[in-house]
C-alpha cells in the first residue's frame, strides 16, 4: 500500500515538473547567481585566483541565461527550453554577444569584453589539460560594476509582484542565514554573507536590493 502511494506521488511531481519550464525557475536562478557572485567575491578576496574567477564566470553564465529567458517572453511571449539554454553551453562570449542585442542602445566598450572572456578562459582552464601560461589580476571592482549592472538590468524585468523578492539579495538561498546563523558564522571567525557582499565593495550603492534585508 506504501509502495502504491509512494508511486503515485513520484508520478504526479514527475508530470509537475515536466510541466515547469526554466523561466518558472527564475527566482531560483536569481539567487543562485548572487551566491556564485559572492563566492567569487570571497575566493577573490582571499587571493584565490584561479578558483575565485571562474566562479565569476558561473555568475554570469546564470544572469545572462536568466536575462535572455526573461527578454523572450517579453518580446515575444516565448519560452526558452532547457535545451535552449543548455545550446549556449558554458560560452559566456556567446551568450554576452546575444545578450547586447537585445540592448542596441546600450554601448558596451572593448573592457566588457576583455573582462568576460578572461572569465571564459579561467573557467576552461579548470582542468590541467587546458593549462598554459595564463596572467590574472584581481580586480574586485570589475566582478562588482559588472554583476550589479547586470543583476540590476534583469530584476527590472521581473514581474511587479515578484520586485520585492528580487530586492531580497540571494532570494530563497539567502533565507538560510536569517535569524542567528550569520551570527553563529561570524562568532566562528568567518565572515557572514552580508560582510563578504560589503567588503570594499564600490558598486554596493548601485546595487538594486533591500540592504535591511542582509
Amino acid at each position: 500500500m506504501l509502495h502504491d502511494n509512494c508511486t503515485g506521488q513520484f508520478k504526479q511531481l514527475k508530470k509537475r515538473r515536466e510541466k515547469m519550464n526554466s523561466l518558472d525557475k527564475r527566482i531560483e536562478y536569481l539567487g543562485l547567481a548572487d551566491m556564485d557572485y559572492l563566492s567569487a567575491r570571497l575566493l577573490l578576496m582571499s587571493g584565490l585566483a584561479t578558483t575565485g574567477f571562474p566562479k565569476a564566470a558561473e555568475a554570469f553564465e546564470k544572469i545572462f541565461k536568466l536575462f535572455l529567458m526573461l527578454e523572450a517572453k517579453i518580446s515575444s511571449n516565448a519560452e526558452l527550453t532547457e535545451s535552449d539554454l543548455k545550446s549556449y553551453s558554458h560560452n559566456l562570449i556567446k551568450l554576452f554577444n546575444e545578450v547586447k542585442t537585445k540592448l542596441p542602445d546600450t554601448n558596451f566598450d572593448s573592457a566588457w569584453d576583455d573582462y568576460l572572456k578572461t572569465l571564459q578562459e579561467s573557467y576552461t582552464r579548470r582542468y590541467p589539460e587546458n593549462w598554459k601560461e595564463h596572467h590574472l589580476t584581481i580586480n574586485l571592482d570589475h566582478l562588482d560594476e559588472a554583476y550589479s549592472y547586470f543583476r540590476n538590468n534583469v530584476t527590472q524585468n521581473f514581474p511587479q509582484e515578484e520586485q520585492t523578492r528580487t530586492k531580497q539579495f540571494g532570494t530563497f538561498i539567502y533565507d538560510a542565514y536569517r535569524g542567528d546563523v550569520s551570527k553563529r558564522i561570524k562568532k566562528s571567525g568567518a565572515l557572514p554573507p552580508a560582510e563578504i557582499l560589503k567588503w570594499k565593495n564600490h558598486s554596493l550603492d548601485n546595487l538594486n536590493i533591500d540592504f535591511e534585508s542582509l
